[in-house]
């Protein structure tokens, strides 16, 4: 596998972020990396968030990165794209502590809600 930052979705993010007023977000602290050479041909993208204990070894606040793989993401439309990082900010708990919401949350009807209210944000501006 090879990683490479991404900063081109990191304002992504955190124009996701302010657009849906998800506060509980730090886009300070989520960082997106775009990944190649991976054998699947399903996943689109991964949250990876840094564990309590290493945040307490390493005495720093939680973080979180936001995996693009390369071969399936950039396939995409726009819109699946975004829907895609709509998806994997959901998976971002309230407390921003390292851990996740699972799918029980993160649902394709949420995330088209989230789209839309997106959209009308957007729009307006």
């Amino acid at each position: 596998m090879e990683y490479q930052s991404a900063p081109d979705i990191d304002e992504e993010l955190a124009r996701i972020v302010r657009s849906l007023g998800w506060d509980h977000v730090d886009p300070g602290r989520v960082r997106a990396i775009r990944s190649r050479g991976t054998k699947s041909r399903r996943i689109l993208a991964r949250c990876h968030g840094l564990p309590k204990a290493i945040q307490t070894g390493l005495a720093i606040q939680a973080h979180y990165v936001i995996e693009l793989v390369s071969e399936n993401y950039d396939r995409l439309s726009e819109t699946e794209q975004t829907k895609t990082l709509i998806h994997e900010l959901m998976h971002i708990p309230r407390i921003f502590g390292g851990g996740f919401r699972n799918h029980d949350y993160v649902r394709a009807r949420r995330v088209d809600h989230f789209y839309e209210q997106y959209l009308k944000k957007t729009e307006q501006k």
